[in-house]
């Protein structure tokens, strides 16, 4: 059974979840000194962008405000450049609040697709 959209961005929504109580009450130098940490948040950073891949285009380009292209960009660093990663950048990351606002909007939401 395909998913549709809804499921798609109730991950993303999960995922924003996850990183807020992962995170909550850490600044930088205590994230970048928790390894568990940082990397339980590039998970949920590629779930997000995974996720983003997904979603359909009538979707996407009803949520123009959304920076779907950069999202999935940045899970494309995490998974194949992982070597990469700056944990700065990681906790840099400040556009989940909005993405998840975006997403949680009732008539944002269309049906899932069967």
């Amino acid at each position: 059974m395909a998913r549709g959209d809804e499921a798609w961005a109730e991950d993303i929504i999960s995922a924003v979840a996850d990183i807020r109580a992962d995170t909550a009450g850490m600044d930088l130098a205590t994230f970048s000194a928790k390894p568990v940490i940082v990397r339980s948040v590039l998970y949920s950073i590629a779930v997000i962008g995974g996720a983003a891949k997904n979603i359909s285009p009538e979707f996407k380009a009803a949520h123009p405000d959304i920076p779907w292209r950069a999202i999935a960009g940045t899970r494309d660093r995490i998974v194949h450049e992982y070597f990469r990663t700056n944990t700065r950048r990681i906790w840099d990351v400040d556009d989940i609040d909005a993405l998840e606002n975006a997403l949680r909007k009732p008539t944002n939401r269309p049906p899932s697709a069967p």
